[in-house]
């Protein structure tokens, strides 16, 4: 015996396309390498890492940001202490612009429209 699942679309329900995904871009000034996360309510996820002097790109999915506060945060690999963001509070498209300095508190962020 065959199990069937039928689903029965209405002709006026469509499907929204998700939100594109947000930019982030991250130049690392610091002469150390760098783990960059993303923290939504108290949730740190790793996001990759960047090279020291060197700049990295990533995307963070809409719905980890979606009405609510995101931070970005640049840990150096073997150095102690962080970069971070603060609370950056985002619209679908926008991107982010992450200088981590070589004086890690010194370190800048930019939102803007592509």
């Amino acid at each position: 015996m065959v199990a069937a699942c039928a689903h029965k679309n209405s002709p006026n329900e469509e499907l929204e396309p998700p939100p594109d995904p947000i930019a982030l871009h991250v130049k690392n000034e610091n002469f150390l390498d760098m783990n960059v996360a993303v923290v939504a309510n108290g949730v740190s996820r790793r996001l990759g890492t960047v090279s020291g002097n060197g700049a990295g790109t990533f995307s963070i999915a809409y719905n980890v940001a979606s009405g609510q506060l995101i931070t970005i945060t640049a840990t150096p690999i073997g150095g102690r202490g962080y970069a971070s963001t603060g609370g950056l509070s985002l619209s679908p498209g926008q991107v982010i612009e992450f200088r981590v300095a070589s004086q890690l508190r010194q370190s800048a962020v930019a939102v803007h429209d592509p």
